[in-house]
């Protein structure tokens, strides 16, 4: 099996347990959220200064894409677990879920870890699960400094100015793996519960 082969079998299989028609795999949770926030800003949906709300308990590398985004934040005390809309955008922070069937739907884009510590422990990567097939395709440019899969680097035309955030295949290959004894159902692992008000530091005001 070729690298690129391993990586779309491991997007096919999560998104298939996940409910969701794609899936595109990047090199963590933190940059499958910047990532999606930049499509949104390609597409017009999102501009600079606009404002975005966040749980205050949540974890540190969220606010820090919406600021290198160029949006706001506004800090609400939002009680979650699992999953939390970054609101009124349409990507969703879904760190500390990992169960069949959680793709929220729509033209959702739903941000998953596979950290260490998560329910799918490959040891760093994330995906984005989505129905949108025009974010598919300009995610997968994005995350490989906007190169065409498959297309030999002399010969592409780059549509997208990108960034280097694609999964190695090695880990795709452990995710295949471990995906063949993952439960169908799981609890989340974490929730605003588990962690500081953030709403107050310095860098986020």
């Amino acid at each position: 099996m070729s690298d690129m082969e391993a990586i779309r079998q491991f997007e096919e299989e999560v998104a298939r347990y996940a409910g969701s028609e794609y899936g595109v795999a990047v090199d963590s949770c933190t940059n499958a959220i910047f990532l999606s926030l930049q499509y949104l800003k390609s597409v017009g949906e999102l501009h600079d200064g606009d404002v975005i709300t966040l749980p205050s308990h949540t974890f540190l590398s969220v606010p820090c894409q919406l600021k290198h985004s160029g949006l706001r934040i506004q800090f609400c005390d939002i009680k979650w677990s699992g999953i939390y809309q970054l609101k009124p955008s349409r990507v969703y922070d879904c760190a500390t879920r990992f169960t069949e069937d959680m793709f929220v739907g729509g033209n959702a884009l739903q941000c998953l870890s596979f950290q260490a510590r998560k329910h799918l422990p490959i040891g760093r990567g994330g995906m984005v699960l989505t129905n949108d097939f025009n974010a598919v395709r300009w995610l997968r440019m994005a995350r490989i400094n906007g190169r065409h899969e498959g297309v030999p680097r002399d010969l592409d035309e780059l549509e997208v100015c990108g960034w280097n955030m694609y999964l190695m295949a090695e880990q795709a290959s452990r995710g295949l793996t471990l995906l063949g004894w993952i439960p169908k159902k799981n609890a989340d692992c974490g929730s605003s519960d588990a962690y500081a008000d953030i709403s107050k530091m310095k860098v986020f005001q």
